[in-house]
């Protein structure tokens, strides 16, 4: 139970707790020195030896508020107890119940240095917890004081001058900038609040899984991206197996785009298959640039275009993305998807053919039509 709670709660739980049992053990020792001096519970009665509930008692006592005196009372004895000892832990102190006696003054000496102790430790924890809590936000608060910094060192605006094409506004820059660190830090708490995602593997997104032992890798793989790997026919369980996944999930790259951005191919993995996590985009064709395809959380892009040859399928059938919201994707690369055929033939007779052959004909129905045209 306990290794499934958020740990910052569980610390918050524990810290609480330990305050409580501290609290609750000063109450009770307090009272047993009063009552341990007594020997009474009528700590008014003629001959009983002056003590701390018998002075607060006298000087402090309102007809029906809280009483201690008579054994009934323990309620309201206990009660007293706790607000002198929530005092001494806290280092309060109202002054309104005092030690009388020598020995109530040895041993709340020794009661407050023993306080003093638990609350500097009760700080300590504090503090450790509010870093908890607050380790995201500072991250962001971080990273947003670096992006100001990265915008203050841009060349002076000329004002009289028209932007350069493919440079753009320096201002409009910075709001771009500043907006998809914000969407980023609202928009990944939940999959993982204290990492960077984009173009970075699984183990570096989520570096607990380097510290696994080889099956746990292999299962934590699985659970984290076969939900993304079942969309695609001819990587889903039905001919991979569940090692052979675990391997095209550790090998898949997350990539972030700010709003407004465009997509072709990844620079560095070039081109592969993209599913949507967070966010939603549009794609369209140079060669057919009115039809327009949205794509939105969990959809993936590129299945059956991936399979063909970039040469043989043109710049202009090239599928371009412009997103439209912070948008976190999956991305797989061709690379990855060929070497899997490579190594299975199987696959490449029973499903990955046809895919290749529609996204052929589908080719083949576009340049047809863009001929008929006048």
């Amino acid at each position: 139970f306990w290794e499934k709670q958020s740990i910052p709660k569980m610390m918050l739980a524990v810290f609480v707790g330990k305050m409580i049992l501290f609290s609750h053990f000063l109450a009770c020792f307090w009272s047993f020195v009063a009552f341990a001096q007594a020997q009474s519970f009528d700590f008014t009665k003629e001959g009983v030896p002056p003590t701390w509930i018998s002075v607060w008692y006298e000087s402090s006592y309102i007809p029906g508020s809280i009483n201690p005196i008579g054994w009934s009372n323990d309620i309201d004895r206990y009660a007293l107890s706790l607000f002198w000892a929530i005092q001494s832990i806290t280092s309060i102190g109202y002054g309104n119940i005092v030690p009388v006696s020598r020995i109530e003054y040895y041993i709340a000496n020794m009661l407050m240095l023993v306080s003093g102790v638990f609350w500097a430790y009760a700080i300590g924890n504090i503090i450790q917890i509010l870093d908890h809590v607050h380790s995201r936000e500072m991250f962001y608060k971080v990273k947003m004081d670096s992006a100001n910094s990265l915008i203050n060192s841009f060349s002076p605006i000329d004002l009289n001058r028209e932007p350069d094409y493919g440079v753009g506004d320096a201002e409009v820059l910075a709001s771009r900038i500043r907006r998809f660190l914000t969407e980023q830090y609202n928009k990944t708490s939940r999959l993982s609040p204290d990492s960077e995602f984009n173009s970075k593997k699984l183990e570096e997104v989520y570096p607990l899984i380097e510290h696994l032992s080889p099956e746990l890798r292999q299962l934590t793989s699985l659970h984290l991206h076969r939900g993304v790997l079942e969309k695609i026919p001819y990587l889903s369980s039905k001919y991979l197996s569940p090692t052979e996944q675990s391997e095209v999930a550790f090998k898949c790259v997350f990539i972030e785009f700010a709003r407004g951005e465009t997509f072709y191919e990844d620079i560095q993995y070039g081109r592969g298959v993209l599913l949507l996590k967070n966010g939603f985009c549009m794609a369209t064709r140079k060669s057919k640039p009115e039809q327009k395809r949205w794509y939105t959380r969990g959809e993936p892009i590129g299945i059956n275009d991936v399979l063909v040859d970039g040469d043989f399928l043109g710049r202009d059938e090239k599928r371009r993305l412009t997103f439209y919201s912070y948008s976190l994707a999956l991305y797989i690369p061709r690379s990855v998807i060929m070497k899997v055929l490579k190594k299975r033939p199987d696959i490449w007779k029973d499903c990955a053919r046809w895919c290749y052959l529609q996204a052929c004909l589908l080719k083949w129905a576009r340049e047809k039509n863009k001929r008929e045209l006048p």
